[in-house]
């Protein structure tokens, strides 16, 4: 619940129009804007079913990223048992009840055949098996890895309806949108970054409950610069405050 994920890099595209350029691209050129940024880091890339296949694979591969996709069920593979290669089947068949697990090496896809590891879970409370694609070796650390791809979906709420509410917003122009978006994100790290202040600063029982935490930090990040500005207008030291808080400062060297 208190863990989010910043955007590094975006683009916007019409929804009910066609693209000028194919998804793939767009990816493409999105990777090569991040990389010079992130040449020192080790970096996965991690998504879910509707975007992952042979061509995400290939530029990760590219870039010299590792990669963490979520395939379909109804994928086919071959496993490595007992030093050879199974027959074809769907990943379905490989775990398909509630409490089986498998980790191990498998060609994936029949088409355009993936020497990769596959990480196939379905735990109790899970609705539906997990099938998790990797070039990093399948055991229950990618399982935990994947969970944190659900940080998007807590993201995307801050944006929208319980935060920013970009909707509101009604802005067509794509331009327009695109500068909109970047204020948005920029706001959505200074108030992530107040909340740590506040939780640094041991003020955090002020907004939460004290026996468990219900707040994000998203929301505790807005209720800290509320006060602050509802003290601003009575003490010379919430204006001190808030000067300190504010995510660009003016200093000697511009």
């Amino acid at each position: 619940m208190q863990s989010r994920v910043l955007p590094l890099a975006w683009r916007v595209m019409p929804l009910h129009e066609s693209w000028d350029e194919r998804q793939w691209q767009l990816l493409g050129k999105l990777f090569d804007q991040l990389q010079p940024h992130l040449s020192s880091c080790d970096c996965t890339l991690i998504a879910d079913r509707g975007l992952s296949g042979l061509p995400l694979v290939q530029l990760c591969q590219a870039q010299h990223w590792h990669y963490l996709l979520r395939i379909d069920k109804a994928d086919t593979c071959r496993r490595w048992l007992r030093g050879r290669w199974t027959a074809w089947v769907r990943c379905g068949v490989v775990v398909h009840a509630s409490g089986q697990h498998w980790f191990g090496r498998v060609l994936l896809w029949q088409e355009r055949t993936l020497e990769t590891y596959l990480s196939a879970v379905w735990d109790d409370e899970q609705r539906e098996a997990w099938f998790l694609i990797s070039d990093q070796p399948a055991c229950r650390r990618r399982v935990q890895e994947y969970g944190w791809r659900m940080r998007v979906e807590s993201t995307f709420q801050d944006a929208k309806s319980r935060g920013w509410n970009l909707e509101a917003s009604l802005i067509a122009d794509r331009e327009r949108l695109d500068r909109l978006l970047l204020a948005l994100f920029v706001a959505m790290w200074w108030v992530i970054h107040l909340a740590a202040s506040c939780v640094h600063h041991g003020q955090r029982d002020r907004f939460d409950r004290h026996d468990r935490r219900d707040k994000s930090l998203f929301r505790l990040g807005c209720l800290w610069l509320r006060d602050i500005l509802r003290r601003v207008g009575t003490s010379t030291c919430a204006v001190a405050t808030l000067t300190l808080c504010l995510p660009f400062r003016r200093t000697a060297c511009g």
